[in-house]
């Protein structure tokens, strides 16, 4: 999640702590509080005083490339039975500090626990720093066992006592330094996120983790919290102020322009709930006003590299009816996650009438129509022919696969991209499934209507005589079983 906001002139990074239960993440993380002189928030525990969300502090302190350093300290709760709590928090970390209880009776929980860890940021850049804990046992495994037992090598591996605060601090030294070494790996591939954050403290996480849930359709018991703690204070009041909100009743005004969707969206109100605010952030910052089409629709940013659309009819005169109809567009969407464009997200939002409107955001992409014209520049006429055959190969390959959609997705050359090596739908999606039947799709007419503009294109001035040629030489009958190169020698002919 790290970020760099630039009004704050900050670098955000978040260090995770992470562990099996009982292995030390909350006292390791009040230590280091003790350790900073900062003040460490705790939202819930249960009555035996183990974490039921997660543990928080902020730090600043040093400079990265000119910007001073924020670090959200973050500890995940270790039940079993709140492992999805844990692996929100885990998708979020710059790093993480796994905290690992080194006793001969709970080493074999922690080794399980790190497993896991290791797997979930596997392939990412995210770095792990294994804080050897309670060392001060009896029957704490000896360092040189542990490193065989961990396979960690000693820079890797710092022993600690939380207890007492010992090893606490060098711990999230080092776990800072691989958190930066990661955020200049982002900044090399232009790949750092940047704004305000979106979570600046422990109420707005609890938030965010609230809206988890809800999204998740999940049961979230009712648990007793501190009343005086900031963040429950806080909590409370925007859960009351959205309350008031879900069911007060507003006709929607006839014509009225509703107001862009912004971070303020409540918790509950956006899918997918982590990627979306980050989405969200992003495109609010670039501004714009909302335009009406002529069918009604309204749009907001053209030009940005970002759709954001709301139909005419997705206006909500509560909360509860917008959130009922986001909560089925969600499931919608999760149920097509595998063909649509990955950087995409729902949001319902205040219209600024009283009314609530939903709103999808989807990252403009390169469609196949954009790729395949780019491809009549190439140097050679076998090198166009070959470009324009890859292209088809790929728009055919997204009809079997967006076949499987619920929904009916057009398929043509301008509502189809390639995303991570796949050919996926990159257009706007249905706000529902319907009783129509899908379209069904004849292979060698679609070719045929979509491939004609390229191939009349192609064909002027001497790239066309050119590419006239190398059609001359395809052998007949054609061996074609997807029947892309006899449409082509059909158009060119």
């Amino acid at each position: 999640m790290a970020i760099l906001d630039a009004r704050a002139n900050e670098i955000v990074i978040r260090v995770v702590y992470d562990g099996a239960p009982e292995s030390g993440k909350t006292t390791s993380l009040r230590a280091l509080a003790g350790s900073l002189a900062q003040p460490a928030v705790t939202p819930e525990e249960d009555a035996t005083g183990r974490t039921l969300w997660f543990d928080w502090m902020e730090y600043v302190g040093g400079r990265f490339e000119g910007s001073r350093i924020r670090c959200q300290i973050v500890s995940v709760p270790g039940q079993r039975e709140l492992d999805a709590r844990r692996r929100a928090l885990l998708a979020t970390a710059d790093v993480v500090v796994a905290v690992v209880d080194t006793t001969a009776d709970a080493f074999a929980r922690s080794q399980a626990y790190l497993r896991e860890l290791r797997q979930t940021v596997a392939g990412s850049t995210v770095g792990i720093v294994l804080q050897a804990n309670k060392r001060d046992r009896p029957d704490a495994i000896e360092m040189d066992e542990l490193r065989a037992l961990l396979g960690a090598p000693a820079i890797g591996l710092i022993e600690s006592i939380a207890a007492d605060g010992t090893g606490i601090r060098e711990a999230f030294v080092y776990a800072v330094r691989l958190a930066l070494d990661r955020v200049r790996d982002l900044m090399s591939r232009s790949a750092l996120a940047t704004g305000a954050p979106i979570e600046r403290s422990a109420a707005d996480l609890l938030a965010a983790l609230r809206g988890v849930e809800v999204m998740q359709n999940l049961d979230v018991p009712a648990i007793a919290s501190d009343e005086d703690s900031i963040a429950a204070v806080a909590l409370v009041s925007v859960l009351e102020e959205e309350q008031a909100a879900a069911t007060r009743f507003v006709e929607p005004i006839a014509g009225h322009a509703p107001r862009p969707p912004d971070a303020s969206v409540p918790s509950g109100a956006i899918w997918p709930p982590v990627e979306g605010r980050a989405i969200l952030a992003n495109v609010a910052e670039l501004g714009g006003s909302p335009h009406q089409f002529g069918g009604g629709d309204w749009v907001v940013g053209l030009g940005s590299g970002w759709r954001v659309v709301s139909r005419k009819d997705a206006c909500y005169r509560t909360l509860d009816e917008g959130r009922a109809a986001l909560i089925q567009w969600a499931r919608l969407h999760a149920a097509s996650a595998s063909v649509i464009s990955p950087r995409r997200c729902i949001v319902l939002s205040d219209a600024g009438d009283g009314s609530w409107r939903l709103w999808q955001i989807v990252r403009v992409e390169e469609s196949l129509r954009e790729a395949m014209g780019r491809a009549l520049d190439e140097p050679t006429p076998e090198l166009i022919v070959l470009r324009l055959c890859q292209g088809s190969k790929q728009l055919l390959d997204a009809v079997a696969r967006i076949a499987t959609s619920p929904c009916d997705l057009p398929c043509t050359l301008d509502s189809v991209g390639i995303s991570g090596g796949l050919a996926v739908y990159i257009g706007l999606m249905p706000s529902r499934v319907t009783d129509v039947p899908k379209t069904i799709v004849v292979p060698s007419t679609l070719l045929r209507a979509q491939l004609e503009p390229l191939v009349a294109a192609a064909r002027i001035g001497e790239r066309g005589q050119a590419l006239q040629q190398v059609m001359d030489t395809v052998p007949r009958p054609i061996v074609d079983r997807d029947g892309i190169m006899s449409t082509l020698v059909a158009l060119f002919a």
